[in-house]
């Protein structure tokens, strides 16, 4: 019987097609019209997913724990959500939608009842990914959420991976937070690239010597990936996400970025460990919902 990580679920939409992947809930293909994979093939000996999802926290936690009504309860960075089974509740030609409940790994983790529903649609020249996340507690449920899709990059066969930049259509301060060895976050920077000019174009270096850029004061909700010069290559929209992480892996020098929207950010070095605390976090109310979406779009020079 085949695992559950090669379970996989094809979405079509004209010539372009898409793979979910049961395990993690993660899309784990994209391919363009031309036939082109878009998201990064999980390489085992570079970074072994494709696209994870995050939940009920973005990024690491003080200390490996968070408090919750006083209790306190161990909690991996990103959450609980990359080795389990998510159900597929709905389906169409260019559309599936995955649910994760409670799990043995996860009560320990995080005491509540709750549906997490991932919803992936596929268009023409891209994908959207949608989360609704549910409360079926009978008290007050924080969290968090985001997404950490890896695109292949350089996008064409003739660029190389410094050929691209990212560039932000709001004025931004600049601001990084820094989170040493993917960690919690103690103290930042401003560069300079992205307060003056609205761009950060990309190296490994960026994230030889910081692991990720963790952009928590963004203003924009999109952003575009693109080779330097042109516009071709991604427009990547976050319109209820409050934080972007950029990553790929230190000192891999791999040709891929992550483009990692949270409705959430790690901790700080002075945290309190509450997670009520936590910047960006939702306190659902017993029966309540929340909504928030993100979707990538193949773009190029008229």
């Amino acid at each position: 019987m085949a695992s559950s990580e090669n379970t996989r679920i094809v979405l079509h939409c004209g010539n372009a097609t898409a793979e979910i992947q049961l395990r993690g809930g993660q899309i784990a293909s994209w391919k363009t019209p031309d036939g082109r994979e878009r998201l990064w093939q999980a390489d085992p000996a570079v970074w072994a997913q494709h696209a994870p999802v995050l939940f009920p926290v973005c990024g690491s936690v003080k200390d490996g724990v968070i408090s919750i009504g006083g209790e306190k309860y161990a909690m991996p960075k990103h959450g609980f959500t990359r080795n389990p089974d998510f159900r597929l509740v709905r389906k169409g030609s260019d559309f599936a939608e995955l649910v994760l409940t409670p799990t043995e790994e996860s009560r320990p983790l995080y005491p509540f009842e709750f549906a997490f529903h991932v919803t992936y649609t596929l268009k023409e020249n891209g994908y959207r990914t949608a989360f609704l996340v549910e409360n079926l507690s009978d008290r007050p449920m924080p969290f968090c959420v985001g997404g950490h899709p890896g695109f292949i990059c350089p996008m064409e066969p003739d660029a190389r991976f410094e050929d691209y930049e990212l560039l932000f259509p709001e004025k931004e301060d600049g601001w990084n937070a820094l989170a040493p060895g993917g960690g919690y976050i103690d103290g930042g920077e401003t560069l300079e690239c992205l307060r003056d000019e609205g761009r950060i174009p990309l190296r490994h270096e960026w994230f030889d010597t910081r692991d990720a850029l963790v952009l928590t004061h963004v203003k924009s909700r999109s952003v575009l990936l693109v080779r330097r010069g042109t516009r071709n290559g991604l427009r990547f929209d976050f319109p209820k996400m409050e934080v972007l992480a950029v990553w790929s892996k230190p000192g891999a020098h791999a040709d891929y970025v992550c483009l990692e929207p949270w409705h959430g950010m790690p901790d700080t070095a002075d945290a309190t460990g509450r997670f009520e605390d936590k910047p960006f976090v939702t306190i659902l109310a017993p029966g309540e919902a929340w909504q928030g979406e993100f979707e990538a779009t193949l773009i190029r020079d008229e």
